[in-house]
């Protein structure tokens, strides 16, 4: 456990000094078999084999030729992996990433959200090779150079990405200026403390009735509904991996009023308690 603490401890430093570090011949996911939240932007190109992973509570199948984007801390849990697995890696800091949100790299953010990785066609693996290693080269030139070439390069994989997407799966993408790419960082930022569609609403100045309609086209779900998928995921990591909070305290960090509108709330959504889904994963 300790030697796997500095490697990724060493690992953030790099990539806060340099803004985007890709790694290659990964046959392991960080943190293997242990639940990993990445303060970073990473975006995964599966080459051979396949991973099970756990992501928001849901078990994700990441296969031969799938690329994926998992977006600052998401928590993963890597159930397993075939002996042959191989993938790449990019992992892009927080500073650089809030620069893509600027370029629209988040467009599309719940599309991810809700099911991370799909799959590409030959070539369109072809290509995505092909620009990776141009950004690659981009992140080897000296410091002075890399700042201005790794963004548009960055830049152009993320757009390929989303237009394989669209292509593959007929996403359309979102509307109304991107209102759910915000909304989602605001959720992130606000939801131990704010449960209700009212506040973040507000957060946009618009009314309740029009953000949540906007939400829905853009999403296909209800604002409502990623609120409570991100609570509720946040309490099934705290209950399965953090023993020593009581039902109470865990109760209060996630900003209910008591512990038994945590158990409703967590019971109404889970169909079990959160003192039952603890027992059943110990």
């Amino acid at each position: 456990m300790a030697s796997n603490d500095n490697f990724i401890v060493r690992m953030n430093d790099e990539i806060n000094e340099k803004g985007i570090v890709i790694l290659d011949n990964v046959r392991k996911m960080p943190a293997y078999e242990e639940p990993f939240a990445s303060p970073h932007y990473t975006i995964g190109i599966n080459h051979y084999g396949s991973v099970c992973t756990e992501y928001e509570g849901k078990l994700v199948t990441f296969e031969q030729h799938n690329i994926a984007i998992v977006y600052p801390n998401r928590t993963l849990n890597v159930r397993s992996s075939s002996d042959d697995y191989q993938a790449t890696l990019i992992i892009v800091s927080e500073k650089l990433y809030n620069k893509l949100s600027i370029l629209n790299a988040s467009s599309g953010r719940f599309w991810h959200e809700k099911e991370p990785h799909f799959s590409l066609t030959p070539s369109q693996y072809a290509d995505v090779l092909t620009l990776v290693e141009a950004l690659r080269i981009a992140t080897n030139l000296s410091p002075l150079s890399r700042g201005d070439m790794v963004l548009p390069q960055l830049h152009v994989l993320l757009q390929a990405i989303s237009i394989f997407r669209i292509k593959n799966e007929g996403y359309n993408g979102p509307t109304d200026g991107h209102i759910s790419s915000r909304f989602y960082d605001a959720i992130v930022k606000y939801y131990q403390q704010h449960h209700d569609v009212e506040f973040y609403a507000s957060l946009f100045c618009l009314s309740t009735k029009y953000f949540s309609a906007a939400i829905k086209r853009e999403t296909g779900h209800s604002a409502n509904y990623w609120i409570q998928q991100h609570v509720i995921f946040a309490a099934k990591t705290l209950l399965r991996t953090e023993e020593q909070y009581s039902l109470q305290q865990i109760s209060e960090r996630l900003g209910f009023p008591d512990l038994a509108s945590f158990s409703r709330y967590f019971k109404r959504e889970t169909g079990v308690s959160p003192s039952e889904y603890r027992k059943g994963n110990m």
